[in-house]
């Protein structure tokens, strides 16, 4: 009798952690970031994709996913829920390509813009919750010599469910 307990007890704890290990494990993925190249995206202008290389930036290494080059602007269909959109670009030490202006957009509102320029890594975090679409636009930030070929790199530039900008409540 003392068996068939300790078998039964040992079995239900089994299957607790199997349930537990199985609800972990699909929240842990719902958490995932999701690389904007994934998105369902349409293109309006310029060109994007997706590009792994090393470049140097201020004299260190990184690692790129995606390129997008001058005066081009992309829209994405958000998964929805709270989120954040994370960027990091850069312009490579070996170019001499003028300053980025980077435009993000949720459901056709401004949210955020940004300007970087080359020998350092810019980073934008947007809070993007709830919103149905993105827009993503890339331009020289100059009025002058910018050829719409110049290219940007993206070391992120990634969906992070479930993630919050700092300072917003």
């Amino acid at each position: 009798m003392k068996r068939v307990r300790w078998l039964s007890g040992l079995f239900s704890a089994g299957v607790l952690s199997f349930s537990l290990a199985t609800v972990g494990a699909q929240v842990a993925q719902a958490q995932r970031p999701i690389p904007l190249i994934d998105l369902q995206c349409v293109q309006r202008s310029g060109s994007w994709k997706a590009s792994q290389r090393d470049i140097s930036v201020g004299r260190q290494i990184y690692t790129t996913v995606l390129y997008i080059q001058n005066r081009t602007a992309i829209t994405c269909r958000l998964p929805g829920g709270p989120a954040s959109l994370r960027l990091e670009f850069a312009i490579p030490d070996t170019e001499n390509s003028p300053p980025a202006r980077i435009d993000v957009y949720v459901d056709g509102n401004q949210v955020a813009s940004r300007t970087g320029d080359r020998g350092q890594v810019n980073t934008m975090i947007v809070d993007i919750s709830n919103g149905k679409s993105l827009a993503v636009e890339v331009f020289c930030a100059r009025a002058t010599n910018c050829q719409s070929f110049t290219p940007y790199y993206f070391m992120k530039a990634q969906i992070e469910p479930g993630a919050r900008s700092p300072g917003s409540r």
